[in-house]
């Protein structure tokens, strides 16, 4: 087919990364419409990009506090003086005391 030519200048892409599809469902649109005032006039998809980023160190930030207080829990509950254990196995007769 000698005579089609294609007149489609080819761009450079602005970056070189996979990029991802995301639906803007209702729950999106809502989600970008109460933080759109912080990102001060940011398009939409920095917006997405930058709340994933923020959301992915919170989950990461939660779970290193659970873990760190899941350790502290184990530490205070098996040694020697953390717990009153006299106390705890007496609880049902003692706790309706006066």
């Amino acid at each position: 087919m000698r005579g089609l030519r294609s007149y489609t200048q080819v761009q450079q892409m602005p970056t070189k990364h996979p990029r991802i599809a995301v639906t803007k469902d209702a729950e999106l649109a809502a989600a970008l419409a109460s933080v759109r005032g912080q990102f001060e006039g940011a398009p939409e998809a920095r917006i997405v990009r930058d709340l994933a980023i923020l959301g992915a160190e919170a989950l990461t930030a939660d779970e290193a506090r659970r873990q760190e207080l899941t350790e502290r829990l184990i530490a205070w509950s098996t040694s020697p003086d953390g717990i009153d254990r006299e106390a705890l196995r007496t609880v049902r007769e003692t706790a309706w005391r006066c």
